[in-house]
């Protein structure tokens, strides 16, 4: 049989981003002639036609995705969520396709549950949206379909599912980096909540980085808590009781960072001059505060957008094993660093 050709295969013969190719196919009006001209070149060339997409996604009863969109411990949904869904519902509308909204505060999502609304016809299609952890169903073997799930923002690949996610750890590199080249040789990393994967690996990207830059004993930990600024100030107070301080602070979201510098500057100390604070997340924000914050800016939309080309691919049978897309951050320098 002929393998089926996806948006993965066209990214490789062009040398472009999923996303960047994605855009072309589904937004042409965004890139510039040249890119979609190449996109359209290959794609005709490998026998991808976007319109087979389209159609083979609308082949369900209700022509609608279903969007799970999950909470930190009984928050409202997070502002980093706001970019992705607009780039899922963008897509949508662009393959004549509905998009439902629901939140869930439950962690392990079961697979079981997702599964009864595609079998009740609420949904052809569903997309999780931050699911920490995934409970496989039981009685489906490796030689069974896909199910028409999506992993947005989690890698549950070896739990089953597609993922679609930024690659985080390169972000975190890009920051240390910048650092270091300031001068800065003592570190700490505020934590998010307890138990969190992103938590985790933004973490370990940091502390990886520093060590194969021989700094790995220059990096304390702050307990911060939840992505909000309540946890950043809790852990700016505890920066602020050390005797011997950090002069650089990476934080695991903006929202922390936000809290952590509001309480440093409230206590005297200058940033950066004193101490360097960094985000992550690229909430639109950052670049309103004062010193406006260095971060990391998740490609929130492209996310979605592809989200959704890759449910298409599912369908028409382009992807029939997990695999995970990842798309890469952008790195911003601010005043805070």
């Amino acid at each position: 049989m002929t393998k089926r050709v996806t948006l993965a295969d066209l990214a490789d013969q062009t040398g472009l981003n999923i996303s960047t190719v994605s855009r072309a196919l589904s937004r042409p009006d965004r890139v510039s002639n040249e890119t979609r001209r190449l996109v359209e070149k290959v794609a005709s060339q490998f026998g991808y036609e976007t319109n087979v997409a389209a159609r083979n996604l609308s082949r369900g009863t209700t022509d609608t995705i279903l969007v799970l969109a999950s909470s930190f411990s009984g928050q409202a949904i997070s502002p980093i969520f706001t970019g992705i869904l607009l780039g899922v519902c963008e897509e949508a509308k662009a393959l004549g396709l509905n998009v439902m909204l629901r939140q869930y505060l439950a962690q392990p999502i079961s697979a079981s549950d997702v599964i009864r609304y595609l079998q009740a016809g609420v949904a052809d299609s569903v997309l999780l949206v931050a699911t920490e952890q995934w409970l496989p169903p039981a009685d489906r073997g490796p030689d069974q379909e896909m199910l028409p799930i999506v992993s947005i923002f989690n890698d549950l690949t070896t739990a089953g599912l597609t993922s679609v996610m930024t690659q985080e750890g390169d972000g975190y590199v890009a920051i240390v980096d910048h650092l270091v080249e300031r001068g800065h040789r003592h570190f700490a990393f505020v934590s998010g909540p307890a138990g969190s994967g992103h938590e985790h690996t933004r973490y370990n990207a940091v502390k990886n980085r520093l060590s194969t830059l021989g700094l790995g004993k220059k990096l304390i930990r702050l307990e911060g808590g939840p992505f909000d600024m309540a946890s950043g100030t809790k852990a700016a107070q505890a920066f602020l009781a050390l005797k011997k301080r950090p002069t650089a602070v990476i934080c695991c979201s903006d929202g922390l960072a936000l809290g952590f510098m509001h309480t440093i500057l409230g206590s005297g100390l200058r940033v950066p001059e004193d101490v360097a604070i960094a985000g992550y997340d690229g909430m639109d924000y950052t670049a309103f505060t004062s010193p406006a914050l260095t971060t990391v800016i998740q490609p929130t939309l492209e996310i979605g957008r592809v989200a959704v080309q890759v449910l298409a691919d599912i369908h028409n049978g382009r992807i029939t094993t997990p695999r995970l897309v990842a798309l890469a951050p952008t790195f911003v320098v601010r005043q805070s660093t």
